[in-house]
């Protein structure tokens, strides 16, 4: 029985803290909340903040102290809170050249605003919460890094020289300095329940750990937000890199907050006001630069068109494939041609180099006709040999790049195949769907096409080779003889190999 109740309590107090949970939602609160890469304006003001003291705010980060000695900055919003609940999550970084750093770093939520001071930059008496990350060991206790919370009613004066050590409500020894990453910090502040967590600044995704929770605290319900630094014999730049700042509130409190009337107009006036303040700037910027001017009017005439046609349907796609292969096998075939005249050529100058040597004419004539052609001149030999050596490894490349080019073709032609047969089973599965199209080629114009591109590889191999004349016996040997007569026989099977599986693959395309 005793059991029993246990459990029924346990699950008393998890249902009751899941319904708190989903009862409460967030809010952002952009006049209490800075964040980069634009934090400045261009009169280098943070809007909703006063920044003063040596501060110095950039579009990424506001440094709130320099690593100089004795400087103080400090950075508060214009406008008090108008919510009891809320959440803080900012970003800060702590980096200085020594081992040892000073003096530190606070955020204050406090009902004045307050100037500087001996308390990390602002006054040392406060009314409401100073959060501390205190760098410099002011007691001598070893003991810091530290972070720590103080509650004040402006009547305790903060002890600096002692870290406060007897004000605190409570904190964390951390080490915030010279991290890898920034420091995230989190400061909740729900139904009088103070929660900060912080990460150590080792990854850039870590979870935030916790630093302190402390319940019954009682704080100003309207007060402004604060952060402040200071440095004294040693220096660190103390830079915030963002401040959001989220409302919390119930959902009962929600449904019984409506915006007033008087509170609607006000912010569309300030929506028009905005509206037509940029719609000034953009035309005095394009009165200035005419030549923006043209292209903005181009962009919005483009906007305003028909978007319909900037996509293609599937049917449309596979078309324009088969029409881009088309057209690469055309380009092959032109390249083949281009091969098939230079080893024509090459034939024929060897033909006439040993037409020559066989009519019993001067070495000197096939050194003009090598000359011409940039070609080393043929050694005489004893032999009178005639194809020299580098001839034969010309004829050989030759060959290997009509290899690998009729290897392309056959690739293409095999994908052409593929896709063909493809679009004909979709035809035949769907044939209104390319009747409603009325756009791209039939398959009809595809085959046409097809039959071009064979007729044209056709008549490059139906070309006549040139007929080598036989040489005199008495101007080449046995075996200067057999070798040519071999390598003709092989361009001429590659040839015929060649035709004839060119007409095999058209007989299976179609």
């Amino acid at each position: 029985m005793a059991l029993f109740s246990i459990i029924c309590a346990i699950l008393t107090v998890f249902f009751l803290n899941y319904a708190a949970s989903q009862s409460q939602y967030r809010r952002l609160e952009y006049k209490y909340s800075f964040k980069g890469p634009y934090i400045v304006l261009k009169d280098n003001t943070v809007p909703f903040w006063d920044v003063g003291g040596h501060a110095i705010a950039s579009d990424d980060q506001v440094r709130l102290a320099p690593s100089l000695k004795a400087r103080k900055g400090y950075m508060w919003t214009k406008a008090l809170t108008s919510f009891e609940w809320w959440d803080v999550e900012m970003s800060i970084r702590v980096s200085g050249n020594g081992r040892i750093g000073a003096d530190g770093l606070a955020f204050w939520y406090a009902t004045d605003r307050m100037q500087e001071g001996d308390a990390f930059g602002s006054r040392t008496s406060w009314n409401g919460l100073g959060l501390f990350f205190d760098s410099f060991d002011n007691d001598g206790k070893m003991n810091n890094p530290y972070v720590y919370v103080i509650l004040n009613d402006g009547r305790k004066v903060f002890d600096h020289e002692a870290d406060g050590v007897n004000q605190q409500l409570g904190g964390c020894l951390r080490d915030f300095r010279n991290k890898p990453f920034p420091i995230k910090v989190k400061i909740e502040y729900y139904h009088n329940v103070l929660t900060v967590l912080m990460t150590n600044g080792l990854t850039a995704d870590e979870t935030p750990e916790l630093c302190l929770r402390a319940e019954n605290v009682f704080l100003p319900r309207s007060a402004y937000y604060g952060l402040s630094a200071a440095t004294g014999g040693l220096a660190d730049d103390h830079d915030v890199l963002s401040f959001i700042t989220t409302s919390l509130h119930d959902q009962s409190q929600e449904r019984s907050v409506q915006i007033s009337q008087m509170e609607r107009q006000k912010l569309e006036a300030q929506f028009r006001d905005y509206n037509e303040k940029l719609k000034a700037q953009q035309e005095e910027y394009l009165k200035q630069h005419p030549e923006k001017a043209a292209q903005h009017q181009q962009q919005q005439m483009q906007q305003q068109g028909n978007t319909g046609t900037q996509f293609e349907n599937p049917q449309d796609r596979a078309f324009r494939q088969i029409f881009d292969g088309q057209q690469f096998i055309h380009l092959a075939v032109q390249q083949l041609n281009k091969r098939i005249d230079e080893i024509i050529g090459r034939q024929e100058r060897t033909l006439s180099a040993v037409s020559a040597l066989s009519s019993g004419q001067g070495q000197g004539q096939v050194v003009a006709a090598n000359a011409q052609y940039n070609q080393p001149p043929a050694a005489a030999g004893a032999g009178g040999s005639v194809i020299q050596r580098y001839e034969v490894d010309q004829i050989l490349r030759t060959q290997t790049e009509l290899q690998n080019a009729l290897r392309d073709i056959r690739a293409f032609s095999a994908d052409i195949q593929t896709k063909i047969t493809n679009l004909q089973h979709v035809q035949s599965q769907q044939p209104a769907s390319y009747q409603q199209a009325g756009q791209g080629p039939s398959l009809t114009e595809v085959r046409d096409a097809v039959n071009n591109v064979r007729q044209d590889t056709a008549a490059i191999l139906a070309r006549p080779q040139p007929v080598a004349s036989c040489p005199q016996p008495n101007c080449i040997n046995t075996l200067w003889f057999g070798a040519f007569i071999a390598v003709q026989t092989v361009i001429f099977v590659a040839v015929n190999l060649f035709k004839g599986s060119g007409e095999s693959k058209n007989k299976k395309f179609y």
